[in-house]
């Protein structure tokens, strides 16, 4: 095993030896920035949206945050699981070993991509279905399922390509990728929307590009001054390696793809409690679940993003101390942001739904009022996300995996059938999803506790401290 001393950790990265609360406001906020495009360009979306697709689009778009559920579900895995290998290799000082993760990284990222994408090309139609699209809108989400599926493997290679760029400690690197692709993205969805008039495959374009251009981080990977590189030689699999990152991966694969599961049940709740104003219902989850939740959940990946690279690079090291102040620290600015947002959300729900709906108030209303019961919790169901970050950061993946999975699947799905069956009515999946987030909250609070316990007492430990030192 590697020596974890500080000349073999390697001295000189901030991430072992800058202050915790700055350093993680630092990633945070750099990483932030790129948010901040990817935001704008969602708020800019959903005007377009709104005025070139109007409800029967944002029905569309309802079914096709599906694939973006997924998209997101392979790059989170990736984009979580190679970086954290590497960081916890770089914590221990072996730069080698950060070396063939990467590219053993590189080369399982962009196999599976390959394969998603191929699926989606061949089953748009029939996928649509199963995501929950009404007869009236299944022809047009199939077709903007196929054009965003040409970009789906660069979407997927791209976010593990900037989680990479964040550990090895080029974080503006990785957020400048997200802001020239939000600059490209949104050009193009006003172009194809607003002016050629391409309806919805325009939009699944624009979906594609979006994180697909993220793909060109692999300029920072090739050529002879790079020191992590992409090789044929590492085209071999190593089933050894890649078994790491995918357990690592695996509970932020699972998140996404709970919010998969979650949105495809809600759409069939929607179409089948809103009976002839079903597509109604589903292009105002669209307004709701598309857009205002998803800046909320933007702000909130942007700070696990920030946790991320501490976190992984401070376990290699055995820095118990640092883990715990990262942990609460992190935790902190995530209630107090997500507070912030969610406040502003509730008492500006109408005006903040009708900026999206195209001027339809039937919609505005709709949304408008699910807004106001089912964003009221979200500071304690955001929870999951942080608390899930730092566990796989650590190495507790099925800890990590329960908490990534309470908010979108074990809670808020059989509420949301529950309570929506029993009330008869589209404000039962609402409920559901609000007593889904408490619930949530309450058992972070729980293992954040626990976890406080057992890193003060490794922190306490003679052996502990030897390693540390």
């Amino acid at each position: 095993m590697a020596e974890t001393t500080a000349e073999a950790t390697g001295g000189d990265l901030e991430l072992l030896t800058a202050p915790v609360k700055k350093t993680y406001n630092k990633y945070a906020l750099v990483t932030m920035q790129g948010m901040a495009a990817q935001i704008i360009m969602v708020i800019l979306e959903g005007v377009i949206m709104g005025a070139g697709l109007g409800a029967h689009g944002l029905a569309c778009v309802s079914i096709i945050m599906s694939v973006e559920y997924i998209n997101l579900s392979f790059g989170n895995l990736f984009g979580t699981g190679v970086p954290t290998v590497m960081g916890n290799c770089l914590g221990a000082g072996d730069r080698e070993g950060a070396k063939h993760v990467f590219g053993q990284g590189f080369w399982f990222t962009t196999y599976v991509a390959i394969v998603v994408a191929v699926v989606f090309e061949l089953f748009a139609a029939p996928l649509a279905t199963f995501f929950g699209a009404t007869p009236d809108i299944l022809a047009d989400s199939a077709a903007g399922i196929r054009t965003f599926g040409v970009f789906l493997a660069l979407t997927i290679i791209g976010q593990m390509l900037t989680g990479v760029l964040r550990v090895i400690e080029k974080p503006q690197q990785s957020a400048n990728l997200m802001t020239a692709s939000a600059i490209i993205a949104i050009g193009w969805l006003a172009l194809a929307v607003l002016v050629l008039r391409l309806g919805v495959p325009g939009a699944g374009i624009y979906y594609g590009l979006s994180i697909g251009i993220w793909a060109a981080g692999i300029v920072y990977f090739v050529g002879p001054k790079a020191e992590f590189k992409v090789t044929a030689k590492e085209m071999k699999p190593d089933f050894a390696v890649w078994g790491q990152i995918f357990k690592i991966g695996f509970p932020f694969f699972v998140t996404q793809a709970g919010t998969f599961v979650y949105n495809t049940v809600v759409n069939n709740l929607l179409g089948q409690l809103g009976g002839k104003d079903g597509s109604l219902y589903i292009g105002a989850f669209a307004v709701i679940n598309g857009y205002i939740v998803y800046i909320i959940m933007m702000f909130v990946n942007a700070l696990t993003y920030g946790l991320q690279p501490l976190a992984s690079v401070n376990n290699g090291a055995s820095r118990y101390d640092r883990l715990k102040e990262a942990l609460d620290w992190s935790l902190i600015v995530q209630v107090i942001v997500t507070a912030i947002l969610t406040i502003v959300v509730v008492v500006f729900a109408a005006p903040i739904s009708g900026f999206f709906d195209g001027g339809d108030p039937a919609l505005t209303s709709a949304a408008a009022h699910a807004v106001r019961i089912m964003c009221l919790a979200s500071v304690l169901g955001f929870m999951g996300a942080m608390v899930s970050s730092y566990l796989q950061s650590v190495e507790k993946v099925m800890l990590a995996t329960v908490a990534s999975l309470l908010r979108y699947v074990i809670l808020a799905c059989p509420l949301m059938v529950a309570v929506g069956n029993a009330m008869g009515t589209v404000d039962g999946v609402w409920y559901g999803l609000l007593t889904a987030d408490i619930l949530t909250g309450v058992v972070c609070l729980v293992i954040v506790a626990a976890e406080n316990r057992r890193l003060d007492k490794l922190a306490g430990d003679p052996q502990a401290k030897a390693t540390q030192e």
